[in-house]
């Protein structure tokens, strides 16, 4: 990682060691080599999504099944950026592999705070940012001067976002792109909708096709593919995707390895 000193300021390249990383809210806030045999395949870890304040979990959390994967809804349940850094920072010092925080992005004052409390926290190598799901062009550009500073900022766009932040994202030239699950609707079990990020192979066809139309603009592009074989991993690399976000495959690992 390095300052290209002919892009923007707040333009930084990352490179990953192994073309894989795991997609935030599917191992926890920091790596544990015990326990995550995993992340030896990894090429960076990335964070649960951590918001300024504590959240609860959402009273209607939900995992519904559909043909073909699951949709989640969890609320994103986290100990605010304060407690994490105070009971993290040394994990993701130790950790072998660097890390990225996903932040949850409420208005562009706390994206600076947070941010300003990452700096000089060995081995973080990026943040995330989790944009809100109305996200518009004024609010991308505000949220992203608000993330200038030493650590490169990684926006996260769902397909859905694709045809407003485009050209946004194209005038802002980021570190790079990451490409996540779509959000959709279903009912629960008592009727009620849910909204929440639908996961497995299911996604794969929306995930390659909104990775093309990014891929076509130039971006380095990090994607969530709904990846549950080679063949699927090998089509997104063979497009040149710089690395994979892997999702419902180790979210899914990690329920059985706990139960």
């Amino acid at each position: 990682m390095w300052l290209n000193e002919d892009a923007p300021i707040h333009k930084r390249d990352i490179f990953f060691s192994k073309p894989f990383v795991n997609s935030a809210g599917t191992l926890g806030i920091a790596p544990d080599p015990h326990k995550m045999p995993i992340i030896s395949n990894l090429g960076a870890f990335i964070t649960h999504p951590i918001s300024r304040r504590p959240r609860q979990p959402a009273s209607n959390r939900a995992c519904i099944s559909f043909p073909g994967g699951f949709l989640l809804h969890t609320g994103l349940p986290n100990p605010g950026i304060t407690r994490t850094i105070s009971r993290y920072k040394h994990a993701w010092a130790g950790a072998p592999l660097p890390i990225i925080v996903h932040l949850l992005v409420e208005d562009p004052g706390s994206l600076t705070e947070m941010i300003r409390k990452l700096e000089g926290l060995e081995n973080v190598m990026a943040v995330e940012l989790g944009l809100p799901p109305d996200c518009d062009p004024d609010t991308l550009r505000a949220l992203m001067e608000a993330a200038v500073g030493e650590l490169p900022a990684i926006p996260s766009v769902s397909p859905e976002q694709i045809p407003t932040l485009r050209e946004t994202l194209l005038e802002l030239s980021p570190t790079a792109v990451h490409l996540v699950e779509p959000r959709g609707t279903l009912p629960n079990e008592a009727g009620n909708l849910i909204t929440g990020r639908l996961y497995g192979t299911g996604i794969f066809p929306t995930m390659l096709h909104a990775s093309r139309e990014l891929l076509d603009a130039g971006f380095p592009l990090i994607v969530n593919g709904g990846i549950t074989s080679k063949s699927q991993a090998d089509t997104f690399l063979n497009a040149g995707v710089t690395a994979l976000g892997l999702g419902s495959g180790l979210w899914l690992l990690k329920q059985a390895f706990l139960a």
